[in-house]
Parts: structure tokens; sequence; C-alpha cells
């Protein structure tokens, strides 16, 4: 692996994890955005690891609960708060500048709280369906949703100004790459799981969701900004839990 390929995966790893590797730089992320899949794997893996773990001793209900809260704290509860400013501002009616003001102010409203409420218990609730599965299932959907992220910098309007523009601008300097070996990462974390099926499911529907997702961002508030992003990673989180509890029922 190249130096700057190395520099790019630490960056990667220290932005989207709380796991002690120094700290990174948003250039070097975003220029190898195609590794966000990969560290989504990683994070899956720890959590799902003790996930597993959690579900062979103790109670579903609180090892579901267990395991997504280890989850959200190894990312360092980054996306969280992008749920609740996105739900505000999704709920408020008004132009595109009166809703990024709203997006960007720090008191959130009930749309926000309820948004996160209810994203975070429908989460708990397909993990706890997971069962012992939860190794496998979390490994596949932390790699969906980091693919989503990628997919939402490639296609999203850069804002004005903050952590999102940077990252936008920067993944779309190399766009087909960051696309094509975020692609080919995800569907080999997915195919060495053994899941040929959700493989192409998941690539489907993470890529319609991406695209669709993205351009309701673009048309209502004129671009896509950090928080935006964030939103789209919890919310294919959620997607890909619910399809893969879908297909070990069907």
């Amino acid at each position: 692996m190249k130096v700057g390929a190395k520099e790019g995966l630490r960056s990667t790893i220290s932005f989207l994890t709380v796991l002690p590797i120094g700290e990174g730089n948003l250039e070097d992320m975003a220029r190898h955005a195609y590794f966000f899949p990969l560290v989504g794997a990683l994070i899956g893996l720890i959590s799902g690891g003790l996930g597993f773990i959690l579900f062979r001793t103790l109670p579903p209900p609180l090892a579901g609960i267990l395991a997504l809260l280890t989850l959200l704290l190894l990312t360092g509860l980054n996306h969280l708060d992008g749920v609740l400013d996105l739900g505000d501002a999704l709920m408020f009616r008004g132009t595109k500048e009166e809703r990024m003001k709203v997006l960007h102010d720090k008191n959130h409203g009930v749309g926000g709280i309820a948004a996160l409420y209810f994203l975070l218990s429908i989460t708990a609730v397909v993990v706890m369906l997971t069962g012992e599965r939860i190794f496998t299932s979390f490994i596949m959907a932390e790699t969906y949703a980091k693919l989503s992220m990628v997919m939402g910098g490639c296609f999203g309007k850069p804002h004005d100004r903050g952590i999102g523009r940077i990252f936008i601008l920067e993944v779309r300097k190399g766009i087909v790459k960051n696309l094509f070996l975020g692609i080919v990462a995800t569907a080999s974390v997915t195919l060495a799981l053994g899941l040929p099926f959700l493989t192409l499911v998941g690539l489907f529907i993470i890529t319609l969701f991406s695209i669709i997702w993205t351009s309701y961002l673009n048309k209502v508030f004129g671009c896509i900004t950090g928080d935006m992003l964030g939103c789209m990673n919890e919310i294919s989180r959620l997607i890909c839990l619910f399809l893969f509890w879908v297909s070990e029922v069907r």
C-alpha cells in the first residue's frame, strides 16, 4: 500500500471511529473514501463480535440494546446529531435558506428528537430480532452504511462551508475511483460473509436509496452537508439490518 493510501486509511479510521490511532486529515480521508466500507466492516467486526457474546449470555432485548450502544460508541456517536439536525430542518416549512438556518441551529426541536427516537428504537428492535446472527449483520450493515456516505459525497452538491463541503469536493476529484473501489470493497466483504444474494440486493437498494435521498436533499436544501451524510449512514444501517433480518426469515 502506498504511503498516501496508508495515510488515507489511517485518517478514515480516525474520523469514523474512536480507535486510538492518532489524529487524521480530512482531505486524506476524502481522497481515499473507498476505504469507508472497509472501515465499516471493521466497526461491524468489533461491535458484532461483542454483540454475539452478549446474545449468548444475556436476554435478547438487553443484548440488542447493549450491542447497538457498543456500535454507536465505537463510532463516537458522530452521526446522531445529523439525525437531530436534519429531522428538525425537514419538519420546518420555509425556503432553502430558512431550512439551512434550522439545520445549523444548536437547539433541537420535536422533529429532530422524534426522528432520532424512532430511528434508534426501530434499529434496536431489528437488532434484537437478528439475535446471534448479529456478527454477520453488523459487518454487512456497517459496510453498506459507509458506502452510502461515499455515494452521498459523489452525488451531492457541496454547501458553501463546513466539513461536508471539503469532503464532497475531495471525494468528487476521484469520483470514479472512489465509487468503483468502494463498491468492490463492499461486495468483497459481503461475499466473504457468504451473502451472495444480499450482495446484489444490498448494492441495488443502497445505491437506489443514496441516489433518491441525495437528490431529494439537493432539491430541498440546495446542497448536502456533513449532517446529511451522517444521517444517510444511520438510515442505511437500519435498511441493511432490516434486509438481513428479512433474508433470514424468508
